[in-house]
């Protein structure tokens, strides 16, 4: 069962990471033995999993000495520890039933995924005195990311996108490993910039890693483009046609909660980009994306009564560019009225392997 403390956490991860990708019901049976969990939370993106532990002090046990607060967090992280261990193994075994996500979607979880272990805590009278990183006290433990809620919340807050969360999470873990709990941390930009952080109040080291990943000036330009991104994501329900299967959004869901803040800002100034022209009466293909890396190809089409352009006759397109790639998207708008424009979606995704 579900507390009303994991549901607080599962409600506000569905803001930053959508109902798709948030599994909180995960409770098993393993050969007729007791019932088991995987962690409180999963924040699965398909190939990447953030494992979440989720510690909460009731009120009535909260005492106004502070020292005392710490010591019941330090005995919570050591439980919580052993538990992401547990859930790692479990998830490492391939053998677990596809679990709940919170669009009622069951989904199965890639035994192979890149597991990112997290543990929070709900206990705002800690503030920020709490170790950020939990040390592994063995050869065979593992250092893992701690944060409080609020901190977390400010984590998504500040970086807007799923995969930029799960990035940046490695890299506060590695920055911690490498510097230790540092007081202030000074970050030169390559335009000049000089970026001053108290890494460990109110986790002012986000600003750092966006600076780093994008620098001071680009990732503030970037943002206005992020907001109507996460308006199409949750809306993309309703917009799909999945040549797949299942003929469902997850596999566009999982697909777009990959994108960082660049590739959204190059998919919007597409989308802009069609919209003009169809307005005009244009219909054309007015522009594609394409990742290598990824292996993804994407078709901006301007058309009209929600006509759209043959996959076949794409994919003989996208394959002029040499590249490999083994999802193809069209993207088409049309314009209705002064007031009104539509945007959808033909997907064709040649995995799909994690959804049953």
């Amino acid at each position: 069962m579900v507390n009303e403390t994991e549901k607080v956490l599962s409600a506000f991860a569905q803001m930053y990471f959508f109902k798709e990708l948030v599994q909180d019901q995960l409770q098993f049976t393993e050969d007729g033995s007791t019932e088991k969990e995987v962690a409180d939370l999963l924040l699965n993106l398909g190939d990447i999993i953030v494992a979440i532990q989720l510690k909460a002090r009731s009120d009535a046990d909260k005492t106004e000495d502070q020292e005392k607060e710490i010591k019941w967090l330090n005995h919570k992280c050591k439980d919580a520890k052993k538990q992401v261990k547990d859930s790692i193994m479990h998830i490492r075994t391939g053998n677990l039933p596809a679990f709940e996500n919170e669009r009622g979607q069951y989904i199965s979880i890639d035994p192979d995924a890149n597991i990112i272990p997290l543990v929070i805590f709900m206990n705002e009278d800690i503030g920020d005195k709490y170790d950020h990183v939990l040390r592994k006290h063995s050869e065979d433990g593992m250092d893992i990311n701690c944060l409080s809620f609020q901190d977390f919340q400010t984590i998504c807050k500040e970086l807007l996108t799923p995969i930029e969360i799960v990035e940046y999470l490695r890299w506060r873990l590695s920055f911690y490993q490498n510097n230790g709990n540092v007081n202030i941390s000074i970050f030169m930009g390559d335009d000049d910039s000089v970026l001053f952080t108290k890494p460990a109040s109110g986790e002012a080291l986000v600003h750092q890693f966006l600076a780093e990943q994008y620098g001071i000036k680009h990732a503030k330009e970037m943002e206005p483009y992020v907001a109507p991104f996460q308006w199409m994501l949750h809306n993309l329900p309703e917009r799909v046609v999945a040549e797949s299967i299942d003929n469902s959004s997850y596999p566009m869901i999982l697909f777009f909660s990959h994108f960082d803040r660049t590739e959204i800002k190059a998919f919007e100034e597409r989308i802009s980009r069609a919209l003009e022209s169809a307005k005009r009466g244009e219909y054309t293909i007015v522009g594609s994306l394409r990742n290598t890396l990824r292996k993804y190809v994407i078709f901006f089409v301007s058309t009209h009564d929600g006509l759209t352009l043959p996959m076949d006759y794409l994919d003989e397109l996208a394959q002029k560019g040499e590249a490999e790639f083994d999802k193809l998207i069209q993207v088409f708008l049309y314009w209705e009225n002064n007031e009104e424009y539509r945007i959808d979606y033909v997907f064709r995704d040649s995995s799909n392997q994690y959804l049953k």
